[in-house]
């Protein structure tokens, strides 16, 4: 499949992974249409969509790369960090996250000194601090803490990647 042709397939659902919505059934029915595609999906697709510089393409490439559990992706999610396109910064810290508590070993080395941690009203500097903690061991996230720039909920962000990655 093509990034032309995820888009059209699955239209408007990217705009559902900004502020993800658990407990609405709209976004439950378009999030199992998008977990229907998985064997239409494959890590190139989702590596091409994650280098794009929109956050649109980057958010339908981070739920690819989950929805496969392709781990050797990290790296490439992680570099989006550094050239953030607002949107996609929590979310590919939640992608980060699950990939660490999942499969600790395929996590990329952090420096944090290649990243301008103020960018987005100190957004960039806020998920990757989280993801510093949960490596560390001591990252707890509230149902209320949501990213300083476009208020996206940490916890529903956490929570859509984990649905993806439980998807069989």
């Amino acid at each position: 499949m093509t990034p032309e042709k995820l888009v059209q397939t699955t239209g408007l659902f990217y705009q559902s992974l900004i502020h993800p919505a658990p407990d609405d059934p709209e976004f439950r029915a378009g999030l199992d249409r998008f977990c229907q595609l998985r064997d239409n999906l494959d890590r190139g697709l989702a590596l091409q969509l994650i280098q794009e510089v929109n956050w649109r393409d980057r958010l339908l490439g981070f739920a690819v790369a989950a929805l496969l559990q392709d781990w050797s992706l990290s790296s490439a999610i992680l570099e989006t960090l550094q050239r953030p396109t607002g949107m996609a910064i929590v979310p590919a810290g939640a992608w980060l996250i699950i990939q660490r508590r999942r499969a600790s070993k395929a996590s990329p080395e952090l420096d944090l000194s290649g990243f301008d941690l103020t960018q987005f009203d100190g957004e960039v500097g806020w998920v990757l601090s989280r993801l510093q903690e949960e490596r560390e061991g001591g990252f707890s996230v509230s149902p209320e803490e949501t990213g300083p720039n476009y208020g996206q909920s940490l916890q529903d962000q956490l929570g859509l990647y984990e649905f993806l990655c439980a998807f069989a």
